[in-house]
């Protein structure tokens, strides 16, 4: 079984996140929608696509994704109950979308997916379980075709802005472990080819984008 980190640290509460989503994620998710729709425009194209999202209970990209691009089908897989069936509400009958109560270490999806991505996943776990859940994203993957990954990485300015932010007792990321992109691209590498990479530095809390193709 694949672990969170092996420390003192807490699990992160997702039902508790879920339920009161704080204000200034609405601007950084904001900045995020635009930077996934604009790399699955440069890189996937504009055909009709299959989309799986891992990590994507009460997706907040579900309905921008389905506005810009005429997609297949649409797959969205999580293990929490709350944030799926938040999401079902929002959705209400959409056919090319489907909701998976799955772990990312275990998912039942055939490897026929256009793009995988997730957003804010990959960090939640120990060395060995990050690498695993790297490598579980190429498994639904069709040879050739695009991998997305984002994660929060230790830059100077997310350290001190999360410093601040536990300093005030308003940290809720507890197993939150920011990943420098080396430790992500040397499992990619195994599957894959890293195509582009960017620091997002807007969202203060930086991130780090990976695009790569699942090898032939």
């Amino acid at each position: 079984m694949f672990t969170r980190r092996k420390s003192t640290a807490l699990a992160t509460d997702w039902d508790g996140y879920y339920t009161s989503v704080p204000p200034t994620a609405k601007l950084t998710r904001r900045y995020t929608t635009a930077v996934l729709l604009d790399v699955i425009r440069r890189f996937a194209g504009a055909r009709p696509l299959k989309i799986v999202e891992v990590g994507g209970a009460n997706s907040c990209f579900l309905a921008s994704v389905l506005a810009e691009f005429k997609c297949a089908s649409y797959d969205v897989v999580d293990t929490n109950r709350y944030g799926l069936e938040l999401l079902e509400e929002r959705l209400g009958r959409q056919e090319i979308v489907h909701l998976h109560r799955e772990s990312v270490f275990a998912m039942s999806l055939e490897p026929r997916a256009d793009v995988v991505f997730s957003v804010g996943l990959i960090e939640h776990f120990d060395p060995n379980g990050t690498r695993a859940a790297v490598l579980a994203h190429f498994d639904v993957l069709r040879p050739g075709e695009i991998l997305i990954l984002t994660f929060p990485t230790p830059t100077l300015l997310y350290r001190v802005t999360r410093w601040l932010i536990e300093m005030a007792g308003m940290w809720k990321f507890h197993d939150e472990r920011p990943l420098v992109p080396a430790e992500v691209i040397s499992s990619i590498l195994q599957r894959g080819e890293v195509l582009f990479q960017k620091t997002l530095w807007p969202l203060i809390l930086t991130q780090h984008l990976i695009v790569a193709r699942k090898n032939t």
